[in-house]
């Protein structure tokens, strides 16, 4: 990977000099995953593995931000498979934003050819060999609903595309393709592809004085130590102590989206 390519990602968290890392693919075993859990609950102070994982993903979200705006705004493909991937390791007492890095950094150029159909191999092997795996895994090692994994992966992708990308040839066409009419295999074993339901209409919130996109599940941040929500956090039913009445259970606002 070239020193171009280096300074662009290194906005989104990449680093290719991680000291304490793990290998993303090890989540994927079962007992591995569940002591993986319990010690970054403990690290980053969530109250409990659930918690911990929605977390887990609105961090590793930002690989896939690296990888699409790689094939968006460089016509490139980072080899984003799993047993290639490492995380940087959460310390206890440090705020946990951690480094990503690839172990094989090459990139592989769009060859000039359908860059339709050459789009649609990169989007599989992002969501469904890698993604779609751990979203799975947690849901049935750690009981999290996939629909809150899968939001907190596209509000990533929102983001990328109508902020860092917005006006770069490719990339409106490519959001376009990414939550409208890309097909459910490309995310996974899915008929239908699972970005859509989540990409909704603006509100203007007048305590922000600004229009956000309100989510339709709960990340659970507001339960870490800090206590703030997001300011697009969608739940109405909150008690005198700022909790959610449902917890860390599948809130009213996950279950009528489901």
């Amino acid at each position: 990977m070239d020193k171009l390519i280096l300074d662009q990602l290194f906005k989104y968290r990449f680093n290719p000099s991680l000291k304490h890392a793990f290998n993303v693919a090890d989540l994927l075993d079962e007992t591995y995953l569940r002591d993986f859990m319990k010690n970054l609950s403990v690290a980053i102070g969530a109250p409990s593995e659930k918690i911990a994982a929605s977390i887990f993903i609105k961090r590793y979200a930002f690989l896939a931000v690296m990888s699409l705006y790689t094939m968006t705004a460089l016509n490139k493909n980072l080899n984003v498979s799993l047993d290639n991937v490492k995380m940087e390791s959460a310390v206890q007492g440090i705020v946990w934003l951690p480094g990503i890095s690839i172990q094989d950094a090459a990139v592989q150029d769009w060859d000039g050819n359908d860059r339709s159909e050459w789009r649609s191999r990169v989007l599989n092997d992002l969501f469904a060999n890698n993604i779609y795996p751990l979203i799975t895994q947690l849901e049935k090692t750690i009981g999290i609903s996939k629909l809150i994994l899968w939001e907190n992966i596209a509000v990533y992708l929102f983001w990328l595309y109508e902020t860092e990308l917005k006006g770069k040839e490719h990339a409106e066409e490519d959001f376009r393709y990414l939550i409208s009419e890309a097909k459910g295999k490309l995310f996974g074993c899915y008929n239908i592809n699972p970005l859509p339901k989540y990409f909704t209409e603006k509100t203007y919130l007048e305590e922000w004085d600004t229009g956000v996109r309100v989510r339709k599940t709960c990340c659970f941040t507001y339960q870490m130590p800090a206590g703030k929500r997001c300011k697009t956090c969608p739940c109405t039913h909150i008690t005198i102590d700022r909790r959610c009445h449902d917890g860390e259970s599948i809130c009213e606002a996950v279950r009528s989206f489901a």
